[in-house]
């Protein structure tokens, strides 16, 4: 179980998630500019349930945040690894109304919270691959989003974006068609149901993925590799440093 502090759902904090994201909304609008792509008409914005689950792939810190602002028709909570809740981000996070996740294991009070955030018909962000990844290839998904699915009987929708945050119009997105509750168990429920159902959602990630790259221009594909390329870069001295840090205490 998480030993993170989980956000707390209070009229005031919601009040305060409202006024971030309607700030950061127009700022996305005015600067960030994200160019949104969707499979079908299905997948607009205005026609997507209110209950929902998405599940998206993940190449930036900025991720869960920028998912907050594009579906913000109800609240909205980023599942996010504890170790970003450590130190003074700590209030930030749970601010933002993102959910610790304990990777080490099956959280069961990440997903008890994620399940009664989605009947309370509110949106989860969930990044099935488990980790940042800067390939262009999708990582093996984990089947925390088919069960949770599962148990709040959720719809899921899957975005692909390009990972490239930079101002006006670097990010580019793919919205693809929701996925219903019974497409994804169409008969019985448990472990089996489980796989199959994080595959089918895999498979339309997969699906997204090719769709977007269609889409870019071969300058856009190269701006998309020198982003990763950068941000690879800065995290792996932020890595270098911290194990720095950790070696300098350990001589002490």
């Amino acid at each position: 179980m998480s030993s993170a502090k989980m956000p707390q759902d209070k009229t005031i904090n919601r009040i305060l998630y409202r006024i971030a994201i309607a700030t950061s909304t127009a700022f996305n609008a005015l600067i960030g500019r994200p160019k949104i792509y969707f499979e079908s008409e299905k997948a607009q914005f205005k026609n997507l349930p209110k209950r929902l689950i998405i599940i998206c792939n993940h190449t930036y810190w900025l991720d869960p945040a920028n998912l907050s602002i594009l579906f913000r028709k109800s609240l909205v909570n980023s599942v996010a690894a504890k170790e970003v809740f450590e130190g003074g981000r700590g209030p930030l996070m749970r601010g933002l109304r993102c959910i610790p996740l304990d990777r080490s294991t099956m959280d069961l009070a990440c997903i008890k919270e994620c399940v009664k955030r989605l009947k309370d018909d509110q949106r989860v962000v969930i990044f099935p691959e488990g980790q940042l990844n800067l390939t262009d290839e999708i990582l093996e998904f984990k089947a925390g989003a088919a069960l949770i699915a599962m148990q709040a009987q959720s719809d899921v929708v899957p975005v692909y974006t390009s990972g490239v945050y930079r101002p006006f119009g670097g990010l580019k997105i793919m919205v693809g068609n929701p996925i219903s509750y019974d497409e994804l168990f169409p008969q019985s429920l448990g472990a089996t149901a489980m796989v199959n159902a994080t595959n089918l959602m895999q498979k339309r990630m997969q699906a997204l993925s090719i769709g977007l790259m269609e889409k870019l221009t071969d300058k856009e594909k190269e701006t998309r590799l020198k982003s990763r390329q950068k941000f690879a870069e800065k995290r792996k001295r932020i890595e270098e440093n911290r194990n720095t840090d950790k070696g300098g205490k350990n001589d002490n």
